[in-house]
């Protein structure tokens, strides 16, 4: 149901497969009130909705919208081909402080509308509710979520994961909801912190939920709906949203930005943002029949909201999204504190850093110097030349990554990027592998293979063996199969290892790929785009490639494939 294509720490790129079509994540649902329609289906999927979320709840207190969504089906009835969420009226619960329908039933009804992503119906813990009184709402969802999976039939079931304010709440409630067979986990009862702004209580309980999630389906983040908040929304693992922001806001003459909102009446021009009528004046915009204009700063809202979600896409192509993260969170104080947050779990975070990125990081501001990269490579820091991110440094590691040579070059006193040597190659090998490995595999008649044009390294080769080659986009070593027999007898335990099932050793060994399935161990040291050995449970070498998962996303329950192999290695 949830496909995988590319990651950026805990954030992802994939693809939720509904009955009427795909979701590409990350993505916003826009809220669809039947009764009150601010913008046209049509003008929905022109501002980039790929599917919208409506609330089987109002729909079925409504007897005529009721009895058409039954005889026609939640589609037909509102005009729209592609994927449709329903809420359950959980959110009313909070608004009006109950509500009179049974979760069955409500359960039901959504499958009679034929919805692509039904939901259950939670109870809705508010954020001053003690832990004793969250602990038996809890117990309640819980056991609706239970019979609710049981029962949902042919449609996609969302788990709301609720606990308030309560982190452990909110993990025991992330570890139960893991354990049925829901496709999609919303983190529900977040709305009062985001009105609030308060961010800081939102990140911490998003990142409690993430933590007992299983990561192979994907996260729903309830009535988040303002573009200032996707980026760290997504940074967070999170992949889907809703909200109703874009017409209320709009209803309320307010434009939103991803740097805030502004009222029409404080505005004296239209940002370069507005492009929702880009032949309208402010003048003719303010002096606009109200309902004319709502709909035009809807439209904008959502155009927002969505090119946002795009920019955010990219970010996690080029391996960028910390720095936007960063960039979004100083837009308000209160956005500010969620870097305390960040700085708090950086050390989970660092699990889920990959090896390299195809972008160099770039340091911001003295918040950055709680990014995992920072923090990781930090300790590596010793040598004969100054690094402005990470302090001295060996000089020879100038051009492997997160290292930048543009940031070096006036430091380096005639030394030339082309000066390719052993110490120089025993550097980098210790920095990727760990100390000693350097001379492991320059024991003996080292060869180093260079470009005859650019004189960079191409191959490392020992006593007539390929070991290895560099790449010069990262300035880190490609194992050959030489090299991985030699890190396979010359390091212990489980250092660099992946253990798979003896079962699945002769299809690895032909070259094809290790799921995470099959995985029985694996080196917690290793990261995400890391060199690693494939052998079985009696440590006997069976193949070598590329982590494409980090261990930690194999123990919450990843699927797919876990290493992309290089090459298998013949009994």
């Amino acid at each position: 149901m949830f496909e995988i294509n590319k990651r950026d720490g805990l954030a992802r790129l994939g693809k939720i497969k509904t009955s009427h079509g795909v979701l590409e994540t990350p993505t916003l649902l826009p809220v669809v009130n039947p009764k009150i329609m601010t913008l046209s289906m049509q003008e929905l999927a022109e501002c980039g909705a790929q599917g919208i979320i409506t609330n089987s709840y109002i729909i079925h207190k409504n007897s005529e919208l009721k009895e058409k969504a039954i005889a026609e089906g939640i589609h037909a009835m509102l005009g729209w081909d592609g994927p449709i969420m329903t809420d359950s009226g959980t959110f009313q619960s909070h608004v009006y402080g109950e509500i009179d329908m049974e979760p069955d039933v409500i359960l039901d009804f959504q499958k009679k509308m034929g919805v692509d992503i039904g939901t259950v119906l939670d109870v809705f813990t508010e954020p001053g509710t003690r832990f004793r009184d969250a602990s038996k709402e809890l117990e309640e969802t819980q056991k609706r979520i239970e019979e609710a999976d049981q029962n949902k039939g042919d449609m996609l079931l969302a788990a709301p994961i609720q606990g308030g304010r309560h982190l452990d709440l909110r993990h025991r409630a992330a570890t139960t909801a893991s354990e049925t067979n829901a496709e999609l986990f919303p983190i529900g009862g977040v709305v009062p912190f985001m009105e609030q702004n308060k961010f800081k209580q939102l990140a911490e309980i998003v990142f409690a939920c993430k933590k007992e999630l299983d990561v192979s389906r994907p996260v729903h983040l309830f009535g988040c709906g303002h573009p200032m908040l996707f980026a760290l929304a997504v940074f967070m693992g999170c992949d889907v949203f809703d909200s109703a922001s874009y017409a209320k806001f709009a209803s309320r003459d307010s434009l939103m930005f991803t740097w805030g909102t502004r009222k029409l009446d404080d505005l004296e021009v239209l940002p370069s943002e507005f492009s929702a009528a880009p032949d309208v004046t402010i003048e003719q915009l303010k002096a606009m029949e109200s309902s004319k204009r709502q709909r035009i700063i809807a439209k904008h809202n959502l155009i927002v909201s969505f090119t946002e979600i795009r920019r955010i896409k990219q970010a996690i192509h080029e391996g960028t999204l910390w720095e936007l993260v960063e960039n979004r969170l100083r837009s308000s104080p209160a956005l500010m504190k969620v870097f305390d947050v960040l700085k708090e779990e950086r050390e989970w975070l660092s699990k889920f850093e990959p090896a390299y990125r195809y972008k160099t990081p770039v340091k911001t501001g003295e918040e950055s110097d709680n990014r995992p990269i920072f923090a990781n490579f930090r300790k590596f820091s010793e040598g004969d030349m100054t690094h402005p991110y990470f302090g001295q440094m060996p000089l020879q590691l100038s051009e492997t990554y997160p290292f930048h040579p543009g940031l070096l070059q006036d430091d380096m006193g005639g030394w030339k990027m082309q000066d390719w040597d052993i110490a120089r190659v025993r550097t980098i090998l210790d920095y990727q592998f760990g100390k000693g490995m350097g001379n492991v595999f320059t024991n003996g008649d080292v060869e180093l293979v260079t470009s005859r044009k650019t004189k960079r390294l191409r191959n490392l080769v020992l006593d007539g063996k390929h070991l290895a080659s560099l790449s010069h986009r990262r300035g880190l070593f490609i194992l050959q199969e030489q090299g991985a027999r030699l890190i396979h007898q010359n390091s212990k335990s489980l250092q660099f290892r992946v253990v798979i099932e003896p079962e699945t050793a002769s299809f690895n060994r032909d070259g094809k790929s290790v799921f995470c399935k099959f995985v029985k161990d694996i080196d917690d040291n290793l990261r995400c785009m890391d060199e690693c050995i494939v052998v079985t449970p009696k440590d006997e070498l069976v193949a070598f490639g590329k982590l494409i998962v980090s261990p930690e996303e194999i123990s919450l329950g990843q699927q797919g494939m876990a290493i992309r192999v290089r090459s298998g290695i013949p009994e």
